[in-house]
Order: structure tokens, then sequence, then C-alpha cells
């Protein structure tokens, strides 16, 4: 058993900002602080687009370290895009106050990440990587620490010479920071009573790293666009970050309330890739770099309440996300810094109070009720953006509907012949279009797959009514070909063979623990260190 006065669980940015903020405040009291993350490395588990709103650094980081920041661009020029089709865009004339990024760094978070943890370990924090942390430790009300898990289990379940056994670590405080979707965090929230006034959603964000000929694009200069190629009642929307001369970030997130079963998240990413108005960025191209993560972007109203007693939640996992300009990076930050505060001070509880004075949330605030009514219809959200941006976020004064129910239940049943006509709206590939299997090559990811399956069918009768009243959406929503049908050819024609499941291939992502319209999928933990290896992205 180990003991330290607080344990994180997670190394992003979140988990490291209270990591960092615990020892520079410390005050010269003596504080053991540990950190805990399931990638192979620092930041290797880490996506995200992006551009990084400074604010979140003021109080954690010196002006000096913010200015070494391993990013090679600011942002220079800005645009933002609606009405998209594969042929046209309408540029909106400006960039919306609220949106614009100007002068912000734009790069690779898992660099910042890496960073963030040489900071963290300079400052004293002992950091650990490749250990999952796989459940929390309660005694009389109070959660007073966590466990690990195995290492070295074959498939069939038997110890294997490599074997270590699950480890105990005890703490005055455990500070959660798992990311969207952590499962110790959903789990704490649900069986701890701590959910939002409103059902947490979740988009798929799917993104890739392009290199492009030298001389041929404006490092800093970047693109948002809005819709297309998601439908009317969901929402979505794009963008393009030149990181450097050479390098092009593009990604396309996805609301996961979506309805109709016979999408396909990929394929929609590269329909997005190959408009007129982002091909345009990407010309001469090629993909070196790949991966998905989920975006909790319900907002103000779908954050949980992210304390009970011994232990916290901090960043994705709390829901801390801008709905509005999809940035959470800053608020994260701003979160980990507050549960130092209240760790410091000897009231945790203050943690809630200190977060909810931060300008992170205050934005959160003013923008909460733009997420909900893009669920009715695209233009019922484009008029609530727009007040809350004329008004500061004081009209509407009420909760909007939308968003009633969790992500899955919003599923409706596949009508025929819809999933021929979706097949077709799939591009050619090329340098800069990889297909699925080739990009999730590229995003580095390696399962040892002598363990057991971290995926978990709980009923396998439930993924065959799947197959006849939804065509097993899991097939085309997993941004990885996790999970796959084969046609067969028979005597009857072609029918869709059993559900295989290829867990070497996850990226983590949790989409298929969300949108399974059976909540037929029991997404544990895979060994540490196992998972995508992200390095740029």
């Amino acid at each position: 058993m180990i003991e330290t006065d607080v344990l994180i669980v997670g190394g992003g940015p979140a988990g490291l900002a209270t990591a960092i903020a615990l020892k520079r405040k410390a005050n010269g009291k003596s504080l053991r602080v540990v950190v805990l993350d399931k990638g192979r490395s620092p930041g290797s588990h880490i996506l995200s687009g992006a551009i990084i709103d400074p604010s979140g650094f003021k109080g954690l980081l010196t002006d000096e370290e913010v200015a070494k920041l391993p990013v090679e661009a600011h942002v220079v020029k800005e645009s933002f895009r609606s009405i998209l089709t594969p042929g046209f865009s309408l540029k909106i004339p400006w960039v919306p106050p609220m949106m614009s990024s100007k002068g912000y760094p734009v790069g690779s978070l898992t660099k910042v990440t890496q960073y963030l943890a040489q900071i963290a370990v300079k400052e004293g924090v002992e950091f650990y990587t490749g250990y999952a942390v796989t459940s929390l430790v309660e005694e009389n009300g109070r959660i007073v620490g966590a466990r690990t898990g195995e290492k070295g289990i074959g498939k069939d379940g038997q110890k294997k010479s490599n074997y270590l056994p699950s480890e105990e670590i005890r703490a005055k405080t455990t500070v959660l920071a798992e990311g969207g979707a952590g499962i110790l965090t959903e789990r704490l929230i649900a069986e701890k009573g701590l959910q939002g006034e409103r059902a947490q959603t979740y988009a798929l964000g799917i993104k890739e790293l392009i290199e492009v000929p030298a001389g041929t694009q404006t490092a800093g200069e970047v693109m948002h666009t809005f819709g297309y190629p998601a439908d009317f009642t969901t929402y979505g929307g794009g963008f393009v970050y030149h990181v450097s001369e050479t390098q092009v970030m593009v990604g396309y997130a996805y609301a996961l309330d979506y309805r109709r079963p016979e999408m396909d998240t990929f394929r929609l990413f590269r329909r997005f890739k190959a408009t007129a108005a982002v091909a345009a960025h990407l010309k001469d191209g090629k993909t070196v770099a790949y991966g998905a993560k989920m975006i909790p972007e319900g907002g103000y109203y779908s954050a949980p309440k992210p304390y009970y007693p011994g232990c916290m939640i901090v960043g994705d996992g709390a829901g801390l996300l801008d709905s509005l300009r999809i940035k959470g990076v800053h608020i994260a930050l701003q979160s980990g810094m507050a549960a130092a505060e209240a760790i410091l001070a000897g009231d945790e509880a203050s943690y809630v109070t200190r977060l909810h004075a931060t300008s992170g949330w205050k934005e959160m605030k003013r923008v909460r009720n733009v997420r909900a009514p893009f669920s009715i219809a695209m233009p019922f959200g484009v008029m609530a953006a727009g007040l809350a941006w004329a008004t500061f976020g004081k009209f509407p004064c009420c909760r909007l509907p939308g968003l009633g129910k969790n992500d899955a239940e919003e599923l409706e049943e596949l009508k025929p012949g819809r999933l021929a006509r979706e097949a077709k709206n799939d591009v050619p590939s090329g340098p800069a279009m990889p297909d699925r299997l080739t990009d999730v090559f590229m995003s580095g990811t390696i399962h040892q797959e002598d363990q057991p399956c971290h995926l978990k069918i709980r009923d396998a009768a439930k993924c065959e009514e799947c197959e006849k009243r939804f065509g097993s959406p899991c097939t085309r929503f997993c941004a990885a070909e996790v999970y796959r049908r084969d046609e067969i050819a028979g005597e009857n024609g072609v029918t869709r063979g059993p559900l295989q499941i290829d867990f070497s291939n996850c990226l983590h992502c949790k989409t298929c623990a969300i949108k399974c319209p059976y909540g037929n999928v029991d997404w544990t933990f895979p060994q540490g260190g196992d998972g995508p290896r992200y390095t740029r992205m």
C-alpha cells in the first residue's frame, strides 16, 4: 500500500494544473502529490484542437514559462464558414468577438501536456505512467484512495510471467482528472447522485495531422466551420489549424445525440475534408497522425456536482466546456487550480465555490442555453447562440428545452435503404484521405493482444436485436473499426455475420459505451500503458 497526501488520477492539463498549483502554492508546506496516468508516456492519451485560451495559465505558470510553450504558431488569421456544402461555403464577414482567438497559441495539446508534466516533476510531483486506476476506495462515506489494475493477465484469465498485482494508494484527497466520460468519474457521478440538471451530452471529435508542402500555407491561419456534413438536427462542426508552415490540423466534431443510425462518423470526417473550403488547405498534403476523443459539450446545465467527500472532479470529467467556442483547456486548468486552493485551505468542499468563481465557469454560464436548442433544429441553435452573444448570456434567462434524453436514447430505428445510400457518400482514398485502419495505424495504438478484451458485451442476444432494429450502429460510429460484421454471401443473398470485436484498434474514446442503443458495452480498463500513443496531437 502507498500513502500520499493527494492522488491525481489522470495526467492531462487539469490533473497537472492541480499538481503544479499544489506544489507552487503550498507556502513551504510539505505535501506529497502523486499523479497516475494510464498512458504509456506523458500526453500519449491527450488530444485536442488545440487553440488554447492563455487565460488558463494565469496564476499557474510564469510569463516566461507561457512564452516557452511548445507551439510554433499563434493565431494570425481566422475565419468562420457556415452553409458548408461540397462545393460552396459562406464566409462570415467578421468573426464574432466571443469566437475570436487572435493571438492565441495553436498547436499540439500532447506536446503542451508533456511540457506541463516536465514542470510538475521539477516541482517535486511524482508522475507515474502506464498505471490504470480501476476503482476508488471508500470508507465511511469518504473516498480514501484508489486501486490500480493488475498487469500481466493473459486472455485466458491466468497470470503470466510478467504479472504485477493491483496496488492500493491511500490519499487524504483524490482528484479525478480522467477526461470526458472517464469510467471512475461516471461511476461516482451515477452512484452518488452528482448529475447535473440535464443529462450530459457528448460529441466525438476526430482529428488528423497533415503535412503540406512548404511555402503553400500560412502558419497561424485557422478556419472554423459549422454544420455540413451534419444534418439540420445534429450539432456538428470542424476546424482547420495551420500549426506550422508545413503542418495542418484538421478535425470534425459530431454530436452523439444524432438520430439516424446509418451515420458513419469517419465517413462524415472524410466528406468534411473533401469540401472545397477544407481541401484548399490540404492540397498536396499527406496524413501523418490520427486520433479521436470524447467532448463533453452539454455545458452549464449538464455539469455534475464536482465534489464528494475526499474526491474532486476536474477538467472534462466535470463537463467544463464553453459550448459556443468549444474550448475547455483553459477551464480545465482553472479547475485544477481551484481544486488545489481548496485542498491547501483545508476545506475541500470549497472547491465548488472556487470553481464557480473562475472566469471559465462564468463563460459557461453565459452560453448556458447555446447547446440544447441545436438538438431541436439548427435554426433554433443559431438563434440561441446569437442571443447569448448579444446579451452577454442574460437572454434567454430560463433554461431552454432540448437534450432531454441521454445520447443513446435519441437513436431512431434504421429505415430501409438508408445504409446503402449512406455508403455511397464516401470519398476516394488518397494521401490526405487514408482509410480508417490506415488512420488507426498512424495513431500509434497498441494493445497487448494476449490480455482479456476490455470491451465486454453484456448480452450477445441484444446485439442481434440491435442488428435488426438499428443495423449495428457500433460498426459505423466507432472511429477505429473496433466493431464489425462481415458480409456473407449465401443462397438468400448477402447477409451480415456475427459481431466481431478487435479491441487492439481501440482509441479509448468510449463512443461505444455512450451511443450503444442498448447500453450493451461495458468499457473496462485495458492493461495500463496500452492504447493510443499520440506524440503531436
